[in-house]
């Protein structure tokens, strides 16, 4: 979100990241006209722990049948697509990169979503709605390239509804330096804007938003990374298998990026925290 183009490449790859989570679909032998959003989860979960992280920051949220919900950085619209299928709420994903977007669309539609999870490419820093358009804002891994934290977090609150709350799952700074690149969201230190926790909070108490659960999540994020790199390993000289998350979105050289942000993990050069916020009124 608030991307630079250089940024936005970054996340841009040949060809439709639904294509090519489809024709993995395929592969694997899925009827294509009988997909799930639960077929899906394999392939959209763009964050540490997967859909794991997705369903503890619904628990905390709780949102309600009818709530609207904004996904701030919503990648390729999964947990966006699992809130309306779940909890049965209607959500807007934003996000910056067009093709993020347009795999969103064309995936909801394939599940049978298009009415209740919908996307817009827009800016982080300047989202296109009116003052307290959503019950809830919800973001997971999604600030790392923005710089203006402050301003993210004051759009956020203007956005919420009087009495709504704001979820968070993000990484940030960790304390002993720059984490190891290139990363997932970032090929070069240059685009990548971690800031550290605690900065973070003071930015979202700034912003008006009351503190209603602070919780650092970098042990649980650094073992299950682990288990990712050991079965991956594992699966070498075996069959070849079809990629699935990130690795079909962001191709071959993910598993790099994947392997410095576990070591960054290991390193304590990263943090990974959930929060949630609430607007008062």
């Amino acid at each position: 979100m608030s991307r630079s183009p250089n940024v936005a490449s970054h996340y841009a790859r040949e060809g439709a990241p639904s294509g090519r989570i489809l024709s993995a679909l395929t592969a694997a032998g899925k009827d294509l006209a009988r997909l799930s959003p639960a077929d899906l989860i394999p392939y959209d979960q763009f964050h540490l722990r997967g859909h794991e992280a997705t369903e503890e920051l619904a628990q905390l949220l709780s949102p309600q049948a009818d709530a609207v919900v904004l996904d701030l950085g919503c990648g390729i619209g999964g947990p966006a697509r699992w809130l309306a299928d779940q909890r049965g709420c209607r959500v807007v994903g934003i996000d910056l990169t067009p093709d993020y977007c347009l795999a969103a669309q064309e995936l909801s539609a394939q599940v049978g979503l298009a009415g209740r999870a919908g996307f817009v490419c827009g800016d982080g820093l300047a989202l296109p709605f009116a003052e307290s358009s959503f019950d809830q804002v919800w973001t997971q891994h999604a600030a790392m390239n923005i710089a203006d934290k402050a301003r993210l977090y004051r759009e956020v609150a203007r956005v919420l509804k009087p009495g709504g709350r704001f979820g968070l799952y993000d990484i940030m700074a960790g304390t002993a330096g720059d984490p190891h690149f290139p990363a997932p969201w970032s090929n070069t230190p240059e685009w990548s804007h971690l800031t550290a926790p605690e900065a973070v909070r003071e930015a979202l108490l700034a912003a008006g938003l009351k503190e209603r659960h602070w919780r650092d999540l970098t042990a649980e994020a650094r073992v299950w990374s682990e288990k990712v790199i050991a079965a991956q390993q594992a699966a070498k000289g075996h069959a070849p298998q079809h990629p699935v998350g990130p690795a079909i979105i962001l191709g071959p050289a993910f598993a790099e990026m994947f392997a410095n942000l576990s070591r960054s993990l290991a390193e304590e050069r990263v943090t990974v925290v959930q929060g949630v916020f609430d607007k008062p009124g």
